[in-house]
């Protein structure tokens, strides 16, 4: 017999089960392979977010510091009132509720998603408006609701307060930019290379991974603190379904059945497209690399939202786990309050048919937690949360 621990314990669970005289067949030990796998696959990440191709300023200090006084500076909103940090302030970078406010009063419509570890991601905004960071920042600055901002507004902050800044990054002053598209990228990179800063990784939860994968290799994986939780997270719960890899998100669409009746309720069925048709993708003119792995990118979108177009019904961005106690609200609507509602949510398999477009993705399903599976469970999302900095 093999002298591997891991492998030793589940061929004597297997040997257990083929012995047992109940009907009922034994559940199998926890994790078996391709759970291990993907439990190894939950580390914290131990580099920065990735190049982004797409904004050759992405990684400038200089950018970076230009774009955290643009990031906090409310004359660049039509009412002069509203700056990107009045969404995404304090320790969750985002709001305490279900919507936002921007100039006049006007509230968003959904839950504005946390900017922490946002250089991480590959789609942008609940229903993937945004393909890059850098273009994500132009919605809110051009939105109605929001900063309510134009071009125009935009050229005469800049010449006011950041004329230098702005022409030893790009070469010219703002003024002297005649393309507006132009000066609306420049202006979203600079943002972006902020924002690739804004990280907050290695929570508990981190080190619970580590010290229970060595207790799966000791044979001790059941005596193990975090075992419950990780069982339910990754099994039973099936979170692990969407919340995988270094960043607890697949980053992909899917449908959880959240209450939405709002006239946006189809989300990437009809943002998906209608970003492939803008000009600030990162197949497009603005985009510093639009050819090759980003085109190939939006063309496997563009195929989904063809031949999977009801999976992609009411579906939205699956958002990190990272952090997560300090985002709430929750899910798109922000209307689910607590991680304990979140819980209930997916417990009952989402909220009735019909009351959101679209059918639930085929993982989200009634699970029949019991109360000690739901505790365990809230103690690791609770621990995913990483120290400040």
């Amino acid at each position: 017999m093999s002298r591997h621990p891991l492998r030793t314990w589940m061929l004597a669970g297997a040997l257990a089960g083929s012995l047992s005289l109940s009907c009922r067949e034994p559940e199998e030990p926890f994790p078996n392979i391709d759970e291990l796998e993907l439990l190894q696959s939950l580390h914290t990440p131990t580099h920065a977010p990735p190049k982004d191709p797409t904004n050759k300023y992405g990684d400038n200090p200089a950018a970076a510091a230009l774009g955290e006084r643009l990031f906090k500076d409310p004359g660049l909103s039509r009412c002069g009132t509203v700056s990107c940090q009045s969404c995404h302030d304090g320790e969750g970078r985002t709001v305490d509720t279900p919507t936002a406010t921007g100039c006049d009063g006007q509230l968003t419509g959904r839950n504005p998603p946390t900017v922490l570890n946002s250089g991480y991601s590959t789609w942008f905004m609940w229903d993937g408006r945004a393909d890059r960071l850098w273009n994500q920042a132009l919605l809110p600055l051009l939105s109605p609701v929001e900063m309510a901002s134009s071009p125009d507004i935009l050229r005469a902050r800049l010449s006011e307060l950041y004329a230098e800044d702005y022409r030893a990054l790009f070469g010219k002053l703002p003024a002297e930019e005649t393309d507006d598209n132009l000066l609306l990228a420049n202006f979203g990179k600079a943002i972006a290379a902020y924002e690739r800063t804004l990280n907050r990784n290695d929570a508990p939860f981190d080190q619970d991974v580590v010290r229970f994968l060595a207790a799966v290799e000791a044979g001790t994986a059941e005596k193990d603190p975090a075992y419950l939780g990780l069982k339910t997270f990754v099994r039973k719960g099936q979170c692990a379904a969407c919340h995988k890899g270094p960043m607890l998100s697949d980053d992909q669409f899917h449908n959880v059945g959240v209450k939405d009746q709002s006239g946006s309720q189809r989300g990437v069925a009809t943002a998906g497209t209608e970003m492939l048709a803008w000009p600030f993708n990162s197949a497009g003119p603005y985009s510093d690399a639009p050819t090759g792995v980003e085109s190939t990118r939006l063309q496997r979108l563009s195929s989904d939202l063809r031949e999977k177009a009801s999976e992609m019904e009411g579906a939205y961005k699956t958002p990190t786990l990272r952090n997560v106690t300090l985002t709430a609200p929750y899910m798109h609507t922000g209307e689910v309050k607590t991680l304990e509602d979140v819980i209930e949510l997916y417990d009952k398999g989402g909220e009735a048919s019909g009351s959101y477009a679209g059918v639930v993705s085929e993982t989200i399903k009634p699970l029949e937690l019991t109360d000690e599976e739901k505790r365990a469970l809230l103690k690791l999302l609770e621990s995913m949360t990483g120290a400040a900095k």
